[in-house]
């Protein structure tokens, strides 16, 4: 017994030995190693295996992009390439790319991945930055045809032409030629690109820098990045005269309850309509094909001044409205058209006008739009200020006051037909002008000018052809903006806009509701003052930073500014075409939302 006891004993420390013998040469092999640089060379040659994959798929793209434009590669469409694989960095002057940094921290240079030149950026259709323009390329939607004009002279008006988004002319922002497009009926839409601004009350004018496709970033004075700022909540404070903030109407603002009119995500740019909601006729008459979706032509709209009919909200109206979703029984429009020379498109309610222009891409619509990739909706507080600050920029009249649209076709009563794209003589005092379509064809009106004649284009955003007209008289142009006070005139013209109820409504991308302060008030203008005075935060609207009261002519270029409470709860903008020198870019004042002759409206379209 005691000799195998020995025996396991001897067994046990012969095992043990040996262990200890083995971990020594394990560690004297490590060391070795190690001392040799073994692991450091597998781990190199890892990452040169690594980063020789990222460069060979970099390139393989590359190659794929320049066989898709005879060998050309833009900047732009490189910078997209690496963005892929990881970080982009740039040399010092913040715009020549220097290479990447991939996801594991590996820096691979430019020069290790491309050494051949880059092509002059080409006008793509995608929102994307537009490298040689300096501003976010236009996103053209179904539907749209670019178009560019030539610009009117003394004695020849300007001509409009159908062109392709690789014209390299078709627009140029920095000589006040935004882009325009056609959809099928014939309306005209303008792109408003992505901007950030800081405002400058003592000239009058905005200072604006164009922003990096969707982000917040722009390019300096010397070409580095920059970042803007912006509201993160709700309580936060902007002041839009200290440094560029980015313009609201082209924000993700879900996060903050959509407090200045921004939208559900990011945006490069907007399409506003031309020109105000019209009746399709006029000097434009439908497409063939599409006229039938529309009754009133342009006779019979002249012809009809004489006579009455029912609408909706009781209004004496030849324009009625039918097909069971807008108004009464005789007369069908079922869709409005963005062009000049038409007869604007009044005698509806609030609640029409928002639905009307949600209604633009839905099925069989003469406009060619498609519901699966466009929003059609009436523009907001923030669109119209996005418009006007890009108007009083270098880009547009930059501290030109605009001219007002006077014209009517109706000598005795001045207010009830309006006509789109017209121009007076000057930008204030000028008396409403009544005259005949056959005139203004004609062009033997001597006191009034249309949108093609040089004259005319002193009533567009940019005094050019290629700017945004009827901004200033025609008809009050109706904003999805509201404040929720509890006034049974925002359920009786106006409930379509509200989603939590007339006193407890909250905005929505489509609506901006403002805050009140006028509970009890039953005074017009102390209303109105209430209101203004809480306002304080909302920006990029030209309302409050772009005038001093909330009640007067004390808006620049001392435009009319009356903001909205107690029975007078919805916004409008422009001012009508009686309204001389109160009415402009900057002119708001105060609706009750019923249908009238005076107002009319303007639709917006985003990319879904």
């Amino acid at each position: 017994m005691e000799k195998i006891i020995n025996n396991k004993g001897i067994t046990l420390v012969a095992l043990v030995i040996t262990i200890i013998i083995l971990l020594i040469l394990a560690g004297i092999s490590i060391q070795a190693i190690t001392n040799t640089g073994l692991f450091d060379k597998a781990n190199e040659a890892k990452k040169q295996s690594e980063m020789a994959n990222v460069r060979e798929q970099v390139q393989l793209e590359i190659y794929a992009k320049q066989a898709e434009s005879t060998g050309e590669i833009t900047q732009y469409e490189l910078k997209s390439i690496l963005e892929k694989y990881g970080t982009v960095n740039y040399e010092e002057d913040g715009t020549t790319i220097k290479g990447i940094t991939t996801a594991k921290g590996y820096e691979i240079a430019l020069s290790d991945i491309y050494t051949g030149g880059l092509s002059e950026e080409k006008l793509v259709a995608n929102g994307t930055w537009q490298n040689v323009k300096k501003v976010n390329s236009p996103e053209l939607l179904t539907g749209m045809t670019p178009i560019k004009f030539t610009e009117p002279e003394d004695n020849k008006e300007g001509t409009t032409e159908k062109t392709t988004y690789t014209d390299k002319n078709w627009y140029d922002y920095t000589a006040k030629k935004w882009a325009n497009t056609q959809t099928e009926d014939g309306s005209m839409w303008v792109w408003i690109p992505r901007y950030a601004y800081k405002i400058n009350s003592s000239t009058q004018t905005c200072d604006i820098v164009f922003l990096i496709g969707t982000t917040d970033n722009y390019y300096d004075e010397n070409g580095k990045i920059q970042t803007a700022k912006r509201q993160k909540t709700t309580d936060e404070t902007i002041d839009t005269t200290i440094g560029y903030t980015v313009h609201p109407a082209f924000t993700n603002e879900s996060d903050i309850g959509y407090a200045n009119g921004g939208w559900d995500k990011e945006l490069s740019g907007i399409w506003v309509a031309k020109f105000e909601a019209g009746y399709a006729g006029g000097n434009n008459s439908a497409p063939k094909g599409i006229s039938s979706e529309v009754k009133y032509t342009q006779s019979s709209v002249l012809g009809a001044s004489n006579e009455t009919g029912t609408g909706k909200d009781g209004s004496i109206s030849a324009r009625n409205w039918t097909d069971g979703i807008y108004g009464s029984t005789e007369t069908t429009i079922k869709y409005p058209t963005f062009q000049g020379l038409t007869y604007s498109m009044n005698y509806i309610n609030y609640n029409d006008a928002f639905n009307i222009s949600k209604s633009l891409t839905g099925k069989n619509n003469i406009y060619g739009l498609n519901s699966n990739n466009t929003d059609s909706h009436l523009i907001k507080n923030s669109e119209w200020g996005a418009i006007s600050y890009l108007s009083q920029s270098k880009y547009g009249l930059n501290g030109t006051n605009i001219y007002i649209n006077n014209i009517t076709l109706n000598n005795s009563t001045p207010s009830v037909y309006e006509v789109t794209g017209c121009s007076a003589t000057s930008s204030a005092d000028a008396e409403a002008i009544g005259t005949t379509i056959e005139k203004l064809n004609a062009r033997t009106e001597t006191n009034a000018y249309v949108w093609t004649q040089k004259n005319g284009t002193k009533a567009s955003s940019t005094g050019t052809i290629y700017g945004i007209y009827d901004l200033s008289g025609g008809t009050w142009e109706r904003t999805a903006g509201l404040v929720a006070n509890d006034n049974d005139n925002l359920t009786n013209y106006g409930s379509s806009l509200l989603n939590n109820g007339k006193n407890n409504s909250t905005s929505t991308k489509y609506v901006t509701v403002y805050p009140s302060n006028d509970s009890g008030i039953t005074d017009y203008d102390a209303a109105s003052k209430k209101n203004y005075e809480v306002n304080t935060k909302i920006y990029g609207d030209a309302i409050r930073e772009t005038s001093t009261e909330g009640v007067g002519q004390n808006s620049w270029y001392s435009d009319y500014s009356y903001f909205v409470g107690y029975d007078t709860p919805f916004f409008v903008r422009g001012g009508g075409l009686w309204y001389r020198s109160d009415a402009g870019l900057f002119c708001f004042t105060r609706t009750d939302g019923n249908s009238l002759y005076s107002d009319g409206f303007r639709a917006v379209l985003v990319a879904r």
